[in-house]
């Protein structure tokens, strides 16, 4: 492959994915994700303390 297609299949992707971060709506997190993300942190932590002593 070409160093031009490279560059053109590069360009085109880069333009795809920006379309379409742009045109596909993201929601925000919600609180109950937060929530799970903070204790499934807390019980790492807390893995991680038992482990170091």
């Amino acid at each position: 492959m070409s160093v031009r297609t490279c560059i053109i299949l590069g360009c085109l992707t880069a333009a795809l994915g920006l379309s379409l971060r742009l045109a596909v709506p993201v929601r925000p997190v919600d609180d109950a994700y937060r929530a799970i993300v903070r204790d499934v942190l807390a019980q790492r932590r807390a893995l991680v303390e038992q482990g170091l002593r």
